[in-house]
């Protein structure tokens, strides 16, 4: 874990993934996780959330949670920052939404990808399925349906993929500058040059230009789709998937969590809270 105290004249900012990390896998409850997310906000701690989730979902849950922070959405294929967050504005912002400022990373609109997933026959994303097929598949109702629909540029497919058919769709994705990224639960197709790490390390570039003191970046995640965003930060944690396993990755100073998702990410936050209080 960590073995020594956090530099005192570094404030700490940390990028986590939400399913199976900050919410848990099955039900999206984030019981577990929010005494560690209050904690957080009573330091002025900032928590960016950088998850597959659309920007509809993240507002949502943000709000749920009584906080107003930065975060990345689709992996990586835009950053949202709260108007005014920062005392400088060192990026330019592609347009504001609900009082956010959005940076787009993503080469296409998502209108693009999905216009090439339907050259491969069979292949079902959340925008092709009904209400009672996208709540069987994922557990999600009403109007967290519409929110999970609601990707700009990336579409989470829910066609179960073998080998062959995710390399048949990479054949096709691949001229038109989109790749798979595997989830938790899903494939998503997405622009070929974004990722998590892309994002979190232009989130991190904007926190050092507008910081006193270069913050210590620390990031926790549980599936390969996070390996990119724990490559760039001070301190990678990665917690337990459901069965107790972690995801194989091998990332250098990676700390492995002996906790499910929200636990996992509670006992990291209750780590990095004490070591900078020593």
């Amino acid at each position: 874990m960590i073995h020594s105290a956090l530099p005192a004249d570094r404030p700490l900012v940390i990028f986590t993934d939400l399913d199976g990390t900050l919410i848990d896998h099955y039900n999206y409850e984030t019981r577990e996780s929010e005494a560690a997310i209050q904690t957080l906000a009573a330091r002025r701690i900032p928590l960016v959330f950088c998850s597959s989730k659309t920007f509809a979902e993240q507002v949502h849950l943000q709000r749920l949670l009584g906080i107003n922070q930065p975060f990345i959405f689709e992996n990586g294929s835009a950053a949202a920052i709260p108007a005014g967050f920062f005392s400088e504005r060192p990026y330019s912002a592609s347009r504001c939404e609900n009082g956010y400022d959005i940076v787009v990373f993503a080469h296409a609109d998502a209108r693009v990808l999905r216009a090439v997933l339907a050259q491969m026959e069979g292949i079902k994303g959340f925008a092709d399925t009904s209400d009672a097929e996208l709540s069987a598949a994922t557990g999600l109702a009403g109007a967290a349906l519409q929110r999970a629909r609601t990707r700009w540029f990336t579409e989470t497919l829910l066609t179960p993929l073998n080998q062959d058919r995710v390399d048949a769709l990479h054949a096709i994705l691949k001229p038109q500058g989109f790749v798979l990224s595997r989830g938790g639960r899903f494939y998503t197709a997405q622009s070929a040059d974004v990722n998590k790490g892309k994002a979190a390390r232009w989130m991190m570039d904007i926190f050092c230009k507008t910081s006193p003191q270069t913050p210590l970046f620390a990031a926790i995640g549980d599936s390969p789709n996070d390996a990119p965003m724990l490559e760039v930060v001070d301190l990678p944690f990665l917690v337990q998937r459901p069965d107790k396993s972690w995801a194989d990755m091998d990332i250098p100073g990676m700390s492995r969590v002996e906790g499910v998702g929200p636990a996992g990410f509670s006992l990291v936050v209750q780590l990095l809270i004490a070591t900078e209080s020593i």
